[in-house]
């Protein structure tokens, strides 16, 4: 018997216990970066379900997910983005219910959504940070322009509302590499970042319980 296929559930178990006797909080908001290609083939995706829903069992309430599209050339970044985009609402059709979702593409459109307030997943396929800060401005400017808003009123709450993503992420994962992306510019400023060597196609649940415990070792300084 290989003692190491043995042990793995034994240690799984016991990370498992770990997190639920702490009496640190798990995190609320996990972040996780991929790229396109961890996600074109179908294992990849079953990888995305199980960590989301390992997530949902140890409380998380929100998954943010960018898949960021390396390609440089627009029409295959489109075609892309739209791939995976059909696919990922193939497969979060059968998320349990009380799990909502909203997929964006590349410019920041919702392609798919459901409504739930219990958990809820964000994805963004390929629209980045930089690219939703410079869109909430725009939206901010044009409230000005229409007179809806005055210049003074202007502020970093404000900005905020207009940003897709509210939320500040608690932990960053980025996996298969040691950089991180334009993703929650904005939100992520304080985030705990999480680096792994394990491509996304090789993770575990295993790797998704040691990242929910890391979290818990940590003393969150929020910049200071």
């Amino acid at each position: 018997m290989d003692l190491l296929l043995f042990g793995h559930p034994l240690y799984e178990r016991y990370l498992a216990w770990q997190i639920t006797r702490s009496t640190t909080k798990t995190p609320v908001h996990v972040a996780i970066i991929l790229k396109e290609t961890d996600l074109l083939e179908h294992k990849g995706i079953e990888k995305l379900l199980t960590a989301i829903l390992t997530f949902r069992r140890f409380k998380v309430e929100l998954v943010s997910i960018y898949v960021d599209i390396l390609k440089a050339d627009q029409s295959v970044k489109t075609e892309i983005a739209s791939t995976l985009g059909a696919r990922l609402e193939e497969y979060f059709i059968d998320l349990p219910s009380g799990t909502g979702y909203e997929i964006y593409g590349l410019e920041g459109e919702v392609k798919s959504s459901r409504q739930s307030r219990d958990f809820f997943v964000y994805v963004s396929l390929g629209f980045g940070g930089r690219g939703e800060i410079t869109r909430a401005v725009i939206s901010i400017l044009e409230e000005v322009k229409a007179g809806h808003t005055r210049p003074g009123e202007v502020d970093e709450k404000m900005l905020e509302s207009h940003l897709l993503v509210k939320h500040e992420p608690d932990i960053m994962i980025r996996s298969g590499g040691q950089k991180l992306s334009d993703f929650l510019v904005w939100q992520s400023v304080y985030s705990e970042l999480y680096f792994t060597d394990v491509n996304w196609n090789d993770v575990r649940r295993i790797d998704l319980l040691r990242v929910i415990r890391d979290f818990q070792k940590r003393q969150r300084r929020y910049g200071k």
